[in-house]
């Protein structure tokens, strides 16, 4: 009972002091340097009135669901004194009431259109009240809901919970347990002679017919694959749907199919592709920066067509980058016939691998 009056106490002066606070800060708030901004309710898009409505409409809800509340955990805890919640209910109606006269009274900007004239600081006076409210509340909520708790009476545990609890723990009362009490003592402590759980037993009957099964299946009629023949399979399987796929579209370009690209339209694809993603170890010219020189008749890998889209695609030990994932098969072969069409880059850097023309 103090708890709750404390709180009801704590609750008045709080809002005493909030609505002070509001009326000051607009009478002291200089009006030629106060920062031009849109009141609340026309961010909103509504009148001050409605706004003001519903923000009363909230608060009186909340109001009326406190006062329940605090009626309910007055008849939970048994309340002798009915006088302080019939004053409880007096002082919330009179803080109510000195809230929304605060609210209004506050000088504010009031266009002819709208009746009720609802500042910035009103909607938060509003809010706040609210959350306040609403959170004592929740208070009283839990404060019953625990007491309630306390005097349920217990639940009764079904029958056939208990059977199935029974079938699967196989439990010995307590009462009972002289008869599994094993002879030995140590130091006082005596052992339960209890048997496994039935689930537990069930459960390992269940993985050895699992395992005779699993080595009949596999390894005595070998009926399914081992791991080692399904990877097999698999493989078969993917180079099956490669070659399927090949030929659904025969104008892919691969390794295999790659030829040589002479026309000045092709060129320039590959010149294209070769400035957006060669330079940087290569140079503009192909002359070689980071990576090996491209002009010259010396190769580290085959430098024939093939050769060199497999480079491009595959990438290398020293340092090439694949890029089948990100270019296509178009756009290598396109790149590697304009490597081969390079001429003799100056400056370029030294030779490198073999020269494999000689």
């Amino acid at each position: 009972m103090k708890l709750i009056n404390m709180l009801k106490s704590s609750l008045i002066l709080s809002f005493i002091t909030l609505f002070s606070f509001i009326g000051n800060t607009q009478e002291a708030a200089p009006k030629e340097t106060a920062p031009v901004t849109l009141p609340i309710y026309e961010q909103l898009g509504i009148s001050p009135t409605i706004l003001f409505g519903i923000m009363l409409a909230i608060s009186v809800l909340l109001v009326a669901a406190l006062i329940s509340m605090l009626n309910i955990t007055k008849n939970v805890y048994f309340f002798k004194r009915m006088k302080n919640g019939k004053k409880a209910k007096m002082l919330l109606a009179l803080l109510g009431f000195s809230f929304f006269a605060s609210a209004a009274s506050v000088e504010s900007p009031l266009k002819p259109e709208y009746l009720v004239s609802f500042p910035d600081s009103a909607f938060w006076a509003f809010v706040i009240f609210d959350v306040i409210v609403l959170m004592i509340m929740l208070y009283f909520v839990g404060l019953v809901k625990g007491t309630m708790v306390d005097y349920a009476p217990e639940k009764k545990e079904s029958k056939f919970w208990k059977r199935w609890n029974k079938t699967l723990t196989n439990p010995v009362a307590i009462e009972d347990e002289d008869s599994i009490l094993l002879d030995h003592d140590y130091d006082g402590i005596k052992e339960l002679d209890n048997d496994l759980p039935p689930w537990w037993k069930y459960g390992f009957y269940i993985t050895i017919v699992w395992a005779v099964g699993y080595l009949a299946f596999y390894h005595v009629f070998k009926i399914g694959d081992l791991q080692g023949a399904e990877y097999i399979a698999e493989i078969k399987q993917q180079e099956k749907d490669v070659a399927a796929y090949k030929a659904l579209n025969p104008n892919l370009v691969t390794e295999e199919t790659v030829t040589l690209l002479t026309e000045g339209s092709d060129l320039a694809k590959g010149k294209k592709v070769f400035e957006s993603n060669c330079v940087a170890c290569h140079a503009i010219n192909g002359g070689g920066g980071i990576g090996p020189n491209l002009t010259d008749k010396n190769w580290i890998y085959n430098g024939d067509i093939k050769g060199v889209f497999h480079t491009i695609s595959e990438g290398a030990n020293n340092g090439m980058a694949s890029w089948k994932d990100l270019l296509s098969g178009d756009k290598m072969q396109a790149v590697a016939s304009y490597v081969l069409s390079l001429p003799p880059a100056e400056g370029g850097k030294e030779p490198q691998g073999e020269n494999i023309f000689e």
